[in-house]
C-alpha cells in the first residue's frame, strides 16, 4: 500500500520537476517537457525500480487522467468569435491535409502496420489534429495496445523534431516564397496570455487559483461521470467510443458558459494531467517487446503524414489565398499542439500569428476525436 502511495505521488510530482528543469535549462527547454517525460518514463520502466504490483495503479491512472483532462482543455474553447476568414480557411486546409495524408500513408504503409494499422491511422489523425490529448483519447476509444501507443508517441517525437527543425531552418522562408506575404493582424479569438506564458503554473499555489482549480476539477469530474454513465447505456463494444465522444460534446457545450469561460487555468490544469499521463504510459513501456520492423514502418507512416500534410497545406494555401505564415502556423499547431506556436512565431518574427495558431490548435483538439473515429471507419474499408 505504501509503495503504491509513493508511486502515485511520484507520478503527480515528476512533471512539475520536469517543467521546472525545462524552464531553467535551454537544452531541456528546446526538447520540451513531453519528450523529457517520455524519456524519463522509459528509463524508469526499464531499470526495474517499479514493482509488478504497481500495474493496477498505472492502469487506473492512465484510464482516468485523459477523461478528466479533455473537459479541462476544451473549457478554454471560444468559438463565438471564430469568424476570421483567414483563420478558418487555414484551419480547413490544415485538417483536410492531415486527413488526406493519413489515407495516402495508409495506402503505402498499411500492410506493414499489422492488425492495429487502422487504429494507428485513427490515433495519428487525433494526434495530428489535436495533440497528445487526442492520441490518448483515441487509444482509450479504440483500445490501442500500450506498447503500440508508446511506439507511436516515440516515433512521433522523432518526426516532429525534424519537422520543427525544418521549419526553423528554412521551411518558413520556403513557404513564403511559394505563397508570398506575411500574416496580417487578426482580431483576438482567444486570450493567448495563458498559453504563451513561460510558466503558467507559477501561481497554482495561490488561494484564488486553488479555488478555481477545485472548481475546474469538480466540473470536469461531473462531466466525466456523466459521460461514463451515458456510455454504460450502450453495448460494451461501443462504450468507450460513446463515452469519449459524449465527453467531447458536453465539454464543448460548457465552453460557452460565461463562468466556465472565465476559468483561465483550465487548459493548464488539463495539460498537466496530460503530462502525468505521458509519464505514466512511458513508465509502462518494456523496450524488450518492441518490434524494430514495426517501428520503421510506423516512423515512415508518420513521416508521410507530417511532412506530406505540411506541403499539401502550403499548396492549397496558395490556391485559396491563405498567406504563408497563417498556413505554416496552422500546420505547426496541428502537428505539435499550441505549445510550439510561440517558437515558430518567433522564427517568423510575427507575433500576430500566435493567436491564429493557438485558436486552430484548440479547434483541432475539439474535432480530433470525431475525425479519428471517422478515419477509423474509412481505413477499415481500405
Amino acid at each position: 500500500m505504501l509503495a503504491n502511495i509513493l508511486l502515485i505521488i511520484f507520478y503527480l510530482v515528476a512533471p512539475a520537476g520536469v517543467l521546472w528543469i525545462c524552464r531553467k535549462s535551454k537544452i531541456f527547454g528546446k526538447i520540451g517537457p513531453v519528450l523529457v517525460l517520455y524519456f524519463l518514463g522509459v528509463i524508469v520502466a526499464n531499470i526495474n525500480i517499479i514493482p509488478e504490483s504497481a500495474a493496477g495503479v498505472q492502469d487506473a491512472l492512465s484510464s482516468i487522467l485523459v477523461p478528466l483532462a479533455i473537459p479541462m482543455m476544451l473549457f478554454a474553447c471560444n468559438f463565438k468569435n471564430f469568424s476570421v476568414k483567414q483563420t478558418l480557411k487555414s484551419f480547413i486546409i490544415g485538417i483536410f491535409s492531415v486527413v488526406v495524408m493519413v489515407v495516402v500513408g495508409y495506402f503505402i504503409i498499411g500492410n506493414g502496420l499489422g492488425e492495429e494499422g487502422a487504429i494507428m491511422g485513427a490515433a495519428l489523425t487525433g494526434q495530428y489534429t489535436g495533440g497528445a490529448g487526442n492520441l490518448a483519447a483515441v487509444k482509450m476509444m479504440l483500445n490501442l495496445d500500450n506498447t503500440t501507443f508508446i511506439l507511436l508517441s516515440t516515433c512521433n517525437l522523432i518526426v516532429s523534431f525534424f519537422y520543427l527543425m525544418f521549419l526553423m531552418s528554412g521551411g518558413v522562408q520556403l513557404a513564403r516564397r511559394i505563397i508570398g506575404g506575411k500574416q496580417k493582424r487578426h482580431s483576438d479569438i482567444v486570450n493567448t496570455s495563458d498559453y504563451v506564458d513561460d510558466n503558467p503554473y507559477r501561481d497554482f499555489g495561490k488561494k484564488r487559483v486553488l479555488i478555481q482549480l477545485l472548481k475546474i476539477f469538480g466540473v470536469a469530474a461531473l462531466v466525466t461521470v456523466a459521460s461514463l454513465g451515458i456510455g454504460k447505456l450502450f453495448k460494451e463494444d461501443y462504450f468507450m467510443i460513446i463515452m469519449i465522444l459524449t465527453l467531447t460534446t458536453i465539454s464543448l457545450l460548457l465552453s460557452f458558459n460565461k463562468r466556465i469561460k472565465s476559468w483561465d487555468k483550465s487548459y493548464d490544469l488539463g495539460m498537466y494531467l496530460i503530462y502525468i499521463f505521458c509519464f505514466v504510459m512511458a513508465s509502462m513501456a518494456d523496450l524488450s517487446k518492441i518490434d524494430l520492423i514495426s517501428s520503421i514502418n510506423i516512423l515512415l507512416f508518420q513521416t508521410i503524414i507530417v511532412f506530406g500534410s505540411l506541403f499539401l497545406t502550403i499548396i492549397l494555401a496558395k490556391f485559396i489565398k491563405v498567406d504563408a505564415d497563417n498556413a505554416v502556423i496552422t500546420s505547426d499547431t496541428l502537428i505539435n499542439s499550441p505549445i510550439c506556436v510561440p517558437m515558430i512565431a518567433a522564427t517568423m518574427k510575427n507575433k500576430d500569428v500566435i493567436i491564429v495558431g493557438i485558436t486552430n490548435g484548440i479547434a483541432g483538439y475539439a474535432v480530433g476525436n470525431y475525425l479519428a473515429f471517422f478515419l477509423y471507419q474509412i481505413l477499415l474499408m481500405i
